[in-house]
């Protein structure tokens, strides 16, 4: 088995779904599920990124080219003025250590 099938049964068993279950968030018929997982056929790239949205991994992580399941890079971006203060910049540190290890739209 390849490993994309097999990274597809272990999230969804990870989410407690069944076969019927993950075939229905996908919108593909029980039995192309059943060949999707045992690897007789092959994910299209739509399926692909509606398998990211299910399972909220990146694409990447699916296809095991990386070990992270986020499928937000881990980058924090902004334009801070001269004249942002120790303190200040002491709270954005704070909040992006928080946001790291409490993200967004993550089920616990």
């Amino acid at each position: 088995m390849t490993s994309l099938p097999k990274k597809i049964i272990d999230l969804r068993e990870s989410n407690d779904w069944s076969q019927a279950e993950l075939a229905r968030r996908l919108d593909v018929n029980k039995s192309v599920m059943n060949r999707i997982e045992s690897g007789e056929r092959k994910v299209s790239s739509d399926e692909l990124k509606r398998l990211s949205d299910i399972f909220d991994v990146s694409t990447d992580y699916l296809l095991e080219r990386t070990g992270e399941k986020d499928k937000t890079p881990n980058l924090v971006a902004a334009h801070l003025d001269d004249d942002v203060s120790d303190e200040d910049m002491e709270d954005i540190l704070n909040y992006i250590e928080f946001r790291k290890k409490n993200p967004l739209g993550k089920k616990k």
